[in-house]
């Protein structure tokens, strides 16, 4: 779904040896494991205190939940590579994407439950994706209770569990009433709200990619993938920039991406390039710790920036939405 700026829809543990031999065959290992896809031995050797939270949305999947085998291979490729980089997660669910018509599909419920049973507790992102901007407060209001029922009756038991909710197309509320409203309304429900910082477009490759599928095109999959990767690294930079800018420093950085087809078959890949950049990973609590997500969120408007466009109108910096990269423009065309 569509976040960012509206011109878019959207946007050191060194190693000490004790001979020359031992690090030169440490070294060499590390070499090694670069070029088979260890990336925790490659982590291992970066003394950095960069830190960041992943976060999915739209689960069970973005689009295309009436395929079950595709949702299924979705969900398995996503937690075996969360297990894999030992990467914990917080992943955002649409209620009414587990039904078909009125009827519950319990093969989609299933897959959620497949999410805690691999530790990744489930917060709300609403029943049906509705956009704040669209509709009155009461209704969207009831549609956030709505998203509650089987996230609740599932991660019930969890201990110290938090009440997590992520506003759909991150829009939090065209008006400064609408928005305190909301936000009264979701504290009243014991819910936090979960911010992010770094969101890369994934759902427009995503569409690309799944076009590609279809037409078995195996040389654009290739293509969509590496621009993904590409523009991934390009909004890193950026929002690295931008945390220095409102901070001073670096900050723990939250990443929204989503269940799609997409990250099926690339996000092995995405998260050993955050690692290769110096990354560890946290929880989203463990994130949120950090002084910087005490600064308010004073954005108003009907699009949805990162919370590191929203907390330069707290500090009074100046805005820079309009300069965030953009995807590369072939992606966009090909998604419409």
């Amino acid at each position: 779904m569509p976040h960012g700026k509206d011109t878019k829809g959207t946007k050191d543990t060194k190693v000490r040896a004790a001979t020359r031999a031992v690090s030169v065959v440490f070294i060499s290992f590390a070499f090694f494991a670069t070029f088979v896809s260890f990336p925790r031995a490659v982590a291992g050797l970066q003394n950095s205190k960069k830190s960041m939270a992943i976060t999915f949305d739209d689960l069970p999947k973005s689009a295309g939940v009436d395929d079950i085998e595709g949702t299924r291979r979705t969900t398995t490729a996503i937690l075996r590579v969360l297990k894999a980089h030992k990467a914990p997660a917080v992943a955002f669910v649409n209620e009414g994407k587990l039904y078909s018509g009125p009827t519950m599909v319990p093969e989609r419920a299933a897959l959620l439950q497949a999410w805690i049973d691999a530790g990744v507790p489930l917060g709300n992102h609403t029943y049906s994706h509705l956009d704040i901007n669209e509709v009155p407060l009461e209704k969207y209001q009831q549609d956030v209770i709505r998203g509650e029922r089987t996230i609740t009756r599932l991660m019930r038991g969890t201990p110290g569990a938090v009440r997590w909710f992520r506003h759909p197309f991150t829009h939090t509320g065209p008006t400064a009433d609408i928005k305190a409203g909301l936000d009264k309304f979701l504290a009243g429900r014991g819910y936090r709200v979960a911010p992010f910082t770094i969101e890369n477009s994934d759902w427009l490759f995503s569409s690309v990619y799944a076009k590609a599928m279809t037409a078995s095109d195996s040389a654009t999959m290739t293509r969509v993938r590496e621009a993904y990767l590409a523009y991934n690294d390009t909004m890193l930079d950026w929002d690295e920039t931008l945390a220095k800018e409102d901070f001073g420093r670096d900050i723990p950085q939250i990443l929204l991406i989503h269940s799609n087809d997409l990250h099926t078959d690339v996000l092995d890949a995405l998260l050993t390039r955050f690692e290769q950049r110096g990354y560890r990973w946290v929880t989203l609590a463990e994130a949120m710790k950090d002084a910087a997500y005490q600064t308010p969120d004073e954005f108003i408007g009907t699009y949805g920036p990162s919370w590191l466009h929203r907390w330069r109108v707290a500090k009074k910096l100046p805005s820079r939405v309009r300069e965030e990269p953009d995807p590369p423009q072939w992606i966009t065309e090909a998604a419409k």
